[in-house]
């Protein structure tokens, strides 16, 4: 991979996510996001040329290969601060903390097929990168590069998780939650071994799936009523309104915050049992804390859906008399469900944990 490529491949992907954040031509939010993303990107985007501006300026490659196979035997300051600025690009892209300050605008202000857009299929594509720079090109790196990996990811669950407990807009909760999510990603990068780096991509696999069905039943909800639920206070009761539908909805809420036996909570043990073989048991017990913590506001949110009385600002969503969308869809959450469960027991302990 060239310095060149890298650069064309991260700018010609912020492009369309600029675009497709003010889609919605007639909303003062889409434009608002938008504005800011691109205004954000385009300072980030001088923060990757300067680095890569200082790592030709010193040896003269492009190539990540060539370029780390010489730096090997030499480190010097141009080469860490290159480094450096190359590093908060890529979690500027994936939403980490102390660069996650677009994300929340984002979210909120882009349409709900956008937003889920931008919660999945973005962090595949920059985590692909992620692997292939950690785990090739800079492996021989990695003891200057896991100090900002694992402060980011630190402070990415710290203010995700707090930040997401005072949110009354349900997509800067879902916002948040991101952010929060990074840590677990970013914890495979530190490890640093064969079977973190399996742990990480199943992990973003998983956590990509669960972000689309999560989106898939706000735009359900959405389509199939005239009000917007935007805020918290708009789920009140709505357990009662379509069961169905609160239950598939309360899976998924329980599968992102890591509970047994969901997917989610599989995806989440392994990356923090490859950190704790990996000697990180400090950082492993905090992550585990916080996402305790964590799990409040889902919990919250489920509570409204079952155990808060009906208000003025709820919505109604029928039980589906035309095509039964929503007992379709609960039906092919429940199948990912069980299909990722099965394979990835199978997969993980038959080629990558037997210890």
């Amino acid at each position: 991979m060239t310095s060149c490529f890298f650069y064309i491949a991260v700018e010609f992907q912020s492009l369309t996510f600029y675009i497709i954040a003010t889609f919605n031509r007639n909303s003062e939010f889409s434009t608002e996001a938008g504005l800011k993303y691109f205004i954000f990107g385009a300072l980030i985007s001088c923060f990757l040329l300067f680095g890569l501006f200082l790592i030709y300026l010193n040896f003269g490659l492009t190539s990540f290969e060539l370029l780390f196979s010489l730096a090997s035997t030499e480190q010097d300051s141009f080469l860490f601060f290159g480094l450096l600025f190359l590093f908060i690009v890529l979690l500027f892209k994936i939403g980490a903390a102390p660069f996650h300050l677009w994300v929340c605008d984002v979210y909120d202000g882009s349409m709900l097929n956008v937003t889920m857009f931008f919660a999945a299929l973005p962090k595949i594509i920059m985590f692909s990168i992620l692997i292939k720079l950690f785990f090739s090109s800079l492996f021989d790196f990695h003891v200057i590069l896991k100090t900002l990996l694992l402060f980011a990811s630190l402070l990415s669950i710290t203010i995700g998780t707090f930040s997401a407990i005072y949110q009354k807009r349900i997509k800067r909760l879902f916002a948040y939650s991101a952010i929060a999510h990074t840590v677990f990603i970013l914890l495979g990068f530190i490890s640093n071994s064969a079977e973190s780096s399996k742990a990480t991509i199943a992990y973003i696999l998983i956590y990509a799936l669960m972000t689309i069905l999560l989106f898939s039943l706000l735009i359900l909800a959405s389509i199939s009523t005239n009000n917007n639920p935007k805020y918290l206070a708009n789920w009140t009761s709505f357990g009662s309104k379509n069961y169905l539908f609160a239950i598939s909805f309360t899976l998924i809420l329980f599968s992102i915050a890591g509970i047994p036996p969901l997917a989610g909570f599989f995806s989440k043990f392994f990356v923090l049992l490859t950190a704790v073989s990996n000697g990180y048991y400090f950082s492993s017990f905090y992550i585990i804390f916080i996402s305790s913590i964590a799990c409040f506001y889902y919990i919250r949110l489920i509570k409204m859906f079952f155990f808060t009385k009906f208000s003025k600002n709820s919505f109604w969503l029928a039980n589906s008399a035309k095509k039964n969308t929503d007992g379709i869809l609960a039906l092919l959450m429940f199948f990912n469900l069980a299909f990722f469960f099965k394979t990835w027991i199978r997969l993980t302990f038959c080629n990558c944990y037997c210890f």
